[in-house]
């Protein structure tokens, strides 16, 4: 995976990736309504003008007009195009050995976090409301005893296999971890 190792540089030789788990495609479309009903009025605005405008029909009015629904379009554009960057670029790396998030903030700011398996203390699923019911998709919060003390899965598909499947590696890494208290006390 050429792609990954943009965001993921510390994987060891011997750790494998599970799963690459992004937020769930419903997300980002609810993010994308605002964009699509102004799109619409914009279009709607466009051929209407000269209707609703007919006293602007002068050449000066109707290049303001063009300029500020190129702009406005613009400004669309890039609004859309950042919550596709964010949603692509948000990213939760499940491997044999710990859980990685990457998280995108913004266009030029990312945050990248680790929590190892034996530090895992509960992990939780939050699927509240009808469409996430429906398309199964929801939260999962693990919390640790790290500094960082929960790590917080946002609206991701799955939710319960995911939440299984971490549960089962934390077992399996808890049981094979011994903490340098117990090996002082055995």
């Amino acid at each position: 995976m050429k792609s990954l190792a943009y965001y993921f540089t510390s994987q060891n030789p011997n750790e494998k990736i599970l799963h690459i788990v992004h937020r769930h495609w419903f997300n980002m479309l609810v993010q994308y309504i605002p964009i699509v009903t102004l799109l619409c009025v914009m279009l709607l605005t466009f051929f209407m003008y000269p209707y609703i405008f007919a006293s602007f029909a002068h050449d000066g009015a109707r290049i303001l007009f063009y300029f500020l629904q190129t702009f406005f379009l613009l400004f669309i554009w890039i609004y859309g195009f950042v919550i596709w960057f964010d949603y692509y670029l948000d990213i939760w790396i499940i491997t044999t050995h710990r859980i990685v998030n990457v998280e995108q903030k913004g266009l030029f700011s990312r945050q990248v976090s680790e929590l190892k398996f034996h530090q895992i203390q509960d992990v939780s699923t939050d699927v509240k409301g009808f469409f996430p019911t429906i398309l199964n998709f929801g939260d999962i919060t693990v919390q640790t005893a790290a500094e960082q003390s929960r790590f917080l899965f946002r609206s991701v598909g799955n939710p319960y296999k995911i939440k299984s499947e971490i549960m089962t590696l934390q077992k399996k890494r808890t049981n094979g971890h011994t903490t340098p208290t117990q090996q002082t006390n055995l």
